[in-house]
């Protein structure tokens, strides 16, 4: 540490993260199981990001991030380790996905009723069987949360990919629902390697959290030094360490772990270097949620009874990506139906600043083409706008990545980490604040040991 106004300055500390996100909440968790001192700085009043559980009609609701997955390899452990694990519960394993305006019920578990349930035709379906056998079994090799490692497949666009070797149908009603139902972009523009890790999630379950997801980070911080309504304006880097100032304090630090948005970390990083440009020039996907209220007699129809949720095809046009039913994403909770609905980023950027009167009836109006009367049962609404929803993967996002990763060396005292540095999923995140930890730990070590 080098000598400072001590008048001027908060108690020195090994490492500052900012932002208390998962990807900085898993950052800061790591570093002090490592022994270290560390300090996060978030600049709302609360923790979690874009993990969000709010009060609403009886139920706790997932305004952000909507499933956490069995096939977690971060979330999971952190989940032990704060004691929230005995929240999760699994989801029902039946989603639909639109096909000619009409939803087909699918089983998460049993991939042939896409055939049974009228989604995919004979032919449609046995050229997906037989084109996904490659992929499904490379991807039991790979780790779909670390972005990174899937750089070597990060050379083809996903749409013409997903037609050439599974077919047409499945690209349109199959990969590209979800690639917009779940990451708010379209399948063309986005790489192979984001279809590849998610196929790398295959027979996973979908789960819940009784109580609200968010209360996962809020266990983390609840053991961290996290300093919420603290807004970074600045950060210096010097040889012997890392100056960062909130307000009119500075916090002085071995270490700084830029855990934001990318927007976020362009505006403070210093001197950014070559490759950290790369990562730090992604875009964002936007999307806003809407939660219905809906009256205790409502019911879907009968075959979409039970299920957690619903994927739009967009080539058949609408601005919905997808639906959530709180009836099947919690089974058994109590109290009349949520449907919640998440607006793609085309339609997501139209309805930004629109009044919520207009957004809800024009959503209202497609939702009817669906579910008839249903305006008739809705007794209250809920709207949230997520502006940089999602990182986007276009072809070269896990090369920059790994590049960035690769190009990294003990002198540079600030360290990136965030969402889009991972997979575009919570899971994803996580992992790069681990990554981030690890490094800076390895980097403290060499310190140490240097003559």
């Amino acid at each position: 540490m080098w000598k400072i106004d001590e008048r001027d300055c908060m108690h020195p500390v090994n490492a500052v993260v900012v932002g208390a996100g998962i990807a900085g909440l898993c950052c800061a968790w790591e570093l002090k199981r490592a022994g270290l001192r560390v300090t996060v700085l978030e600049r709302s009043e609360s923790v979690g990001g874009r993990i969000r559980s709010e009060r609403f009609y009886g139920h706790d609701i997932e305004v952000g991030a909507q499933f956490p997955s069995s096939g977690y390899r971060y979330i999971l452990p952190l989940m032990r380790d704060t004691g929230t694990i005995a929240r999760l519960v699994k989801s029902s394993p039946w989603g639909a996905v639109e096909r000619n305006h009409t939803l087909h019920a699918v089983h998460a578990r049993r991939p042939w009723t896409m055939l049974t349930g009228g989604l995919l035709g004979i032919g449609e379906y046995g050229k997906l069987a037989l084109g996904s056998l490659a992929p499904l079994w490379q991807g039991r090799r790979l780790n779909p949360s670390e972005y990174a490692t899937l750089a070597a497949l990060d050379d083809a666009d996903a749409a013409q990919w997903c037609a050439t070797t599974m077919g047409a149908a499945a690209r349109d009603y199959v990969f590209e629902p979800m690639i917009h139902g779940f990451y708010f972009q379209r399948l063309s523009g986005t790489s192979r390697a984001l279809v590849a890790a998610l196929l790398a999630f295959n027979g996973a379950d979908a789960l819940a959290v009784t109580g609200g997801w968010q209360a996962l980070p809020i266990a983390m911080a609840a053991q961290l030094d996290v300093r919420s309504g603290a807004t970074v304006d600045a950060i210096e880097e010097m040889p012997e360490g890392v100056r960062v100032r909130v307000g009119d304090e500075w916090l002085v630090a071995d270490r700084v772990i830029l855990a934001c948005p990318a927007n976020v970390s362009r505006e403070l990083l210093p001197c950014a270097s070559e490759a950290e440009q790369a990562v730090l020039a992604v875009k964002y996907a936007s999307s806003i949620h809407v939660a219905f209220a809906l009256r205790s007699n409502w019911k879907p129809p009968a075959y979409l009874r039970g299920i957690h949720g619903a994927l739009a095809a967009p080539c058949e046009g609408a601005d919905i990506a997808a639906l959530t039913f709180e009836s099947g994403r919690l089974p058994g909770s109590d109290g009349g139906e949520v449907l919640s609905v998440m607006l793609g980023n085309d339609a997501a950027r139209r309805a930004m600043n629109r009044p919520d009167d207009e957004l809800l009836r024009d959503i209202v109006e497609q939702l009817d083409r669906t579910f008839p009367d249903l305006h008739a049962a809705i007794v209250e609404t809920r709207v949230r706008r997520w502006p940089t929803a999602e990182p986007r993967s276009p072809v070269g996002r896990a090369r920059a990545v790994a590049a960035y990763r690769r190009s990294l060396v003990g002198r540079r005292r600030v360290v990136l980490a965030g969402d889009y540095l991972g997979s575009p999923w919570t899971d994803g995140a996580a992992e790069t604040g681990r990554w981030a930890a690890h490094h800076i730990v390895r980097s403290a070590s060499a310190d140490r040991s240097a003559p």
